[in-house]
């Protein structure tokens, strides 16, 4: 077991396609993570690119907040 932080600074192991490639299905991506649905294995890599780049993770989380507040708007 490793400690997170660490794996923020050095990176984490599995290929990382990149900052490009996620742009591609993020939306996709924080639909499935907001909805708590399993994170299919189609997004290994990714996850892998967000383990390894702050500003990916980043936006990732900031637009985590937006799908999440659509969707406790919608249920309302």
């Amino acid at each position: 077991m490793t400690d997170p932080r660490l794996d923020q600074i050095l990176g984490t192991t599995g290929r990382d396609p990149g900052c490009e490639a996620g742009l591609d299905f993020i939306d996709e991506y924080c639909d499935i993570v907001a909805s708590g649905d399993m994170v299919p294995d189609r997004f290994a890599d990714f996850v892998t690119h967000l383990g390894n780049c702050r500003a990916c993770r980043e936006d990732t989380e900031g637009l985590l907040v937006v799908v999440r507040e659509q969707q406790d708007r919608s249920r309302r």
